[in-house]
């Protein structure tokens, strides 16, 4: 193919384009890793949860942070027509100041559910005072068997596990079991503890007795054939039902996040299409009187430009290879704490965005494909 003779035939120059291409590449697919990391960091603890359908108590605008449902409406969820199984999860904010260095983190109760958590270190069960957490917490020196000390209530817990992708606001998730998660509720919403480790407001037996049994919110699985409409139809207004992923993507301006992350990604395209065209635009000019001893030998416009085509997905596949590289060892050499977490699927949807994109700058090159007289060959064998 004429094509790729010419690809062989100039390797230095081609090299040097695909290795453009590649960082153009790396970019979209770093901006694309980032943009996911971004998403898991702010919601991989809720929207992770293991469940059909996550019921808030009503009128909170599925914020975690708002909404509390009793021992009565936990009840009334597991009772419903369609559930099969439910369990409360439970949400406080914390602070740890046992650690190397302090940091803010969010408390997670589950009701026995911690077989769905991704254990990367240690056991993944924790008892009374334990805790598993996500593993971004070793950056600021947590360790496997540390007793954590959460401030400024003064409940301590034991590190039994470290899962992975449950962080909640860009801090660690701390799990712990609804009894421990209950206590470190009351004493957040009360204020310090006293010497012997509980709330110093004497009004604290009243408030835990009515926390008892409670949680932030419910998850749910549900029957086949029930969906999560079914389901908030069945329970009372003083619900909102939605899915995890719709409950992750709510609050916390999650939404307007999506949007600015999604703009850049687009812009990092449009600049990407941009760059390809103009390398082959420019290329195309250099080889004017080729293209036109070419179209004077009887080549069609069509069989140029397919040609074109034929060198862009060339490069086009050889850049996203070395860019893929180039982006895999910038994650690797990133500290976990960082937002970056590659998606295959995100990852595809960008390669079949940036191989579209390059052949719409192609448009460049066509356009003066188009322009070029075959006569020109013949003026330049005349001189």
């Amino acid at each position: 193919m004429l094509a790729l003779r010419e690809l062989l035939g100039s390797k230095l120059k081609f090299s040097l384009i695909a290795l453009a291409i590649g960082l153009v590449v790396s970019l979209t697919f770093i901006m694309a890793a980032m943009s996911e990391g971004l998403i898991t960091g702010m919601t991989g603890a809720k929207g992770n949860l293991d469940a059909d359908a996550l019921v808030f108590q009503g009128d909170t605008y599925l914020a975690l942070e708002r909404s509390r449902l009793s021992a009565d409406d936990l009840a009334t969820i597991a009772a419903a027509e369609g559930v099969t199984d439910s369990y409360g999860v439970g949400h406080a904010m914390v602070s740890v100041d046992s650690a190397e260095e302090p940091f803010d983190a969010r408390a997670f109760g589950l009701g026995g559910r911690f077989e769905q958590l991704p254990i990367v270190e240690g056991v993944g069960n924790p008892g009374p005072g334990e805790a598993v957490l996500d593993v971004t917490a070793q950056s600021n020196g947590v360790s496997l068997g540390d007793t954590l000390h959460l401030t400024p209530i003064g409940e301590e817990l034991t590190v039994v596990g470290f899962t992975e992708n449950r962080r909640y606001i860009m801090t660690p998730a701390i799990y712990v079991d609804l009894p421990t998660w209950e206590r470190i509720f009351v004493a957040t919403a009360i204020g310090r503890m006293d010497e012997s480790g509980q709330p110093d407001r004497p009004d604290a037996g009243r408030i835990t007795e009515q926390i008892a049994g409670s949680a932030s919110i419910a998850a749910v699985r549900l029957a086949q054939g029930t969906t999560v409409e079914d389901l908030a139809v069945t329970l009372s207004p003083d619900y909102d039902v939605v899915t995890p992923d719709e409950a992750a993507m709510a609050g916390n301006g999650m939404s307007v996040m999506i949007l600015a992350v999604g703009g850049i990604q687009v812009v990092s395209l449009v600049i990407g299409a941009l760059v390809i065209g103009v390398f082959f635009y420019i290329t195309t000019l250099h080889k004017t009187g080729q293209i036109a001893a070419i179209k004077a030998l009887g080549a069609s416009n069509g069989f140029v430009y397919r040609q074109l085509l034929l060198q862009i997905t060339v490069l086009v596949a050889a850049a996203s290879v070395m860019g893929i590289a180039l982006t895999l060892a910038t994650g690797a050499s990133m500290p976990p704490t960082m937002a970056f977490d590659p998606q295959p699927a995100r990852w595809a949807t960008s390669l079949a965005a940036i191989f579209a994109m390059a052949y719409l700058g192609s448009l460049f090159s066509l356009r003066s494909i188009l322009a070029i007289d075959p006569a020109t060959a013949l003026d330049q064998a005349e001189h």
